[in-house]
């Protein structure tokens, strides 16, 4: 399936007339709705200007006395459904199988439409798996908040490793949307089997594939600045590592190629070509009259699978410098569980040797959907 994707916050929401609802109350939040969702007529009536929904399974109601009685005795208030498979400084993600948890997963669907412009999968849930965003409150282990969530299919014969992603309205802007994109990374398997190796369905929305594109530039960013850099605390530190280094006449770069990057970050090719041209760290280790002649050959001019590329360490610590990339990566390895945790707890990770305490500038937040 090919979506449609919404990857930005909307600031406008008052510009679609056709909202069969207008606001949603979840749990004590009151907040407008941007799009149409095809609740049922019969129990949510056009020009519905209140729809109360359940902050824990997602049931809703018009009646404000049914959605309270309701409220007080959901079978998920105290714990998400599901299986936890990430858990780190207070959030973790749940996976659901749209099969066991139908009904849940229809209502999620229904919800998210508010805010998603072409979703199209509300009730044929079963052949997706669903991830849950949550938090939960550190003095109440049985408070906790859905914040978001991403969506995939069970067997994707593109090897897409996420179909829908949505964070809701009120927890935007708070770097979430990358979160939940590391994570649909993370447990795609390719670390495992390089044949995993994929990315969000395709096509992307223009909105979409900015989000995307940065989310991809932090990603080869942070591989290329902490790959044998074991020892550095941050960004700055490394920076001043890279003067010194020029300073003595050394220039550290490292040669590679697009599918180098492609393997060690489990990106799509197409996908790690679109991040270093972002970037604009690569000079091509081939001569320039060589690479005329093979542009020419081939047709098209730019970054090649097998093309050998230069990339200087210097340069990229200056764009994360500029963007106020933190280098620590915000998905941590040892926060998996079960299947998804370490195979050796011993064996830390490159990105957990490294801590980045610049806070990533605010963007557009992530949603995208499935079709």
């Amino acid at each position: 399936m090919a979506p449609n994707d919404e990857l930005a916050s909307r600031t406008d929401p008052s510009s679609s007339t056709d909202r069969n609802v207008k606001h949603v109350v979840l749990g004590d939040l009151l907040f407008p709705t941007w799009y149409q969702s095809i609740y049922p007529e019969d129990l949510v009536t056009k020009d519905t200007d209140r729809l109360y929904v359940c902050r824990w399974c997602f049931r809703y109601s018009c009646d404000v006395h049914a959605y309270a009685k309701h409220t007080r005795l959901c079978h998920h208030r105290t714990t998400p459904p599901g299986t936890k498979v990430y858990d780190h400084g207070g959030y973790s993600v749940w996976e659901l199988d749209g099969e066991c948890h139908k009904l849940y997963a229809q209502n999620l669907s229904l919800f998210a439409k508010l805010f998603l412009d072409h979703k199209s999968v509300f009730f044929d849930v079963v052949s997706f798996l669903y991830y849950l965003l949550v938090f939960t409150d550190p003095n109440d282990p049985e408070n906790y908040y859905v914040l978001g969530f991403f969506s995939k299919e069970k067997l994707s014969w593109d090897a897409n490793n996420l179909a829908c992603i949505l964070v809701f309205p009120p927890y935007q802007r708070k770097q979430l949307g990358k979160l939940l994109m590391g994570v649909s990374y993370k447990i795609s398997s390719w670390e495992r089997d390089s044949g995993l190796i994929g990315g969000p369905e395709r096509p992307l929305s223009e909105m979409g594939r900015r989000s995307y594109t940065r989310f991809w530039e932090e990603r080869i960013a942070r591989y290329l600045l902490l790959q044998g850099w074991d020892d550095a605390e941050d960004a700055g530190e490394g920076e001043a590592e890279g003067e010194e280094e020029e300073r003595s006449g050394k220039h550290p770069h490292e040669l590679m190629t697009v599918q180098d990057i492609g393997l060690a970050t489990g990106m799509l090719t197409e996908d790690v070509v679109t991040a270093l041209k972002g970037l604009g760290v690569v000079e091509s280790a081939t001569p320039a009259k060589k690479r005329k002649a093979k542009d020419l050959v081939s047709g098209e001019a730019g970054l090649g699978e097998g093309e050998a590329v230069i990339i200087r360490r210097a340069t990229v610590l200056e764009w994360a410098k500029a963007h106020h990339m933190a280098v620590r990566d915000p998905v941590r390895d040892d926060g998996f569980l079960g299947k998804w945790a370490p195979r050796d707890s011993d064996d830390e990770s490159i990105a957990d040797s490294a801590d980045g305490d610049v806070e990533d500038e605010d963007e557009e937040e992530e949603e995208e959907e499935e079709g």
